[in-house]
C-alpha cells in the first residue's frame, strides 16, 4: 500500500451510506489503518472507505494508505454501492461471537478495540440464555412453527 496526501482524495459525492465515523476513528486510533482506501483513479473519488477517510481527517491525519482503481463512473458507482451493501448482507454466528468476546473480555485489554462493550456482551449472554420453565401449568407456543405444548411442572 502507498500512503498519499489525504487531501488528494475526495469522498464520493454520491455515497449514500451513513457511517459511524466515531467508531471508525476509535478503530484507527487503536490499530492504525489495516486496509487501504480505494479510489477512482480518474476522479480521486473514494469508492471504498469514505468513512475511514473522514475518520482519519477528523483525527488530523495528513496521509492515508490508498489504492487507485481504474474504472469509469458507472463502474465506480456500482462498486460504491456493492461495497456498502455487502456489509448489510453479512451476519454473525452469534454463539461463536459470544465465545470470542468472552475470551477477549477475560484478557487484560478486555474488549478494547472491538467496538463491543460489557453491556453488549451482557445483552448477548441474556439473549442466548433460555428463559426458565414456567412454575405453573402453561401452554407454550413455539415461536418458529406455532405448535402448542401443554407444560406441567
Amino acid at each position: 500500500m502507498v500512503a498519499i496526501n489525504i487531501n488528494t482524495l475526495k469522498p464520493h459525492p454520491r455515497n449514500v451510506r451513513q457511517g459511524d465515523i466515531g467508531a471508525i476513528a476509535t478503530s484507527l486510533q487503536t490499530f492504525g489503518q489495516y486496509k487501504p482506501i480505494i479510489y477512482q483513479a480518474s476522479t480521486g473519488h473514494i469508492i471504498a472507505g469514505n468513512h475511514t477517510w473522514k475518520a482519519a481527517k477528523q483525527l488530523g491525519w495528513t496521509h492515508i494508505e490508498a489504492k487507485p482503481f481504474d474504472c469509469n463512473d458507472d463502474t465506480a458507482l456500482r462498486i460504491l454501492i456493492a461495497d456498502n451493501r455487502s456489509t448489510d448482507l453479512a451476519t454473525y454466528d452469534d454463539t461463536a461471537l459470544l465465545e470470542l468476546l468472552k475470551e477477549l473480555a477475560a484478557t487484560e485489554q478486555s474488549l478494547e478495540g472491538t467496538l463491543f462493550d460489557e453491556n453488549d456482551l451482557q445483552q448477548m449472554v441474556d439473549d442466548q440464555t433460555p428463559p426458565p420453565p414456567p412454575q405453573e401449568p402453561a401452554t407454550i407456543i413455539c415461536p418458529e412453527c406455532g405448535a402448542q405444548v401443554k407444560y406441567e411442572p
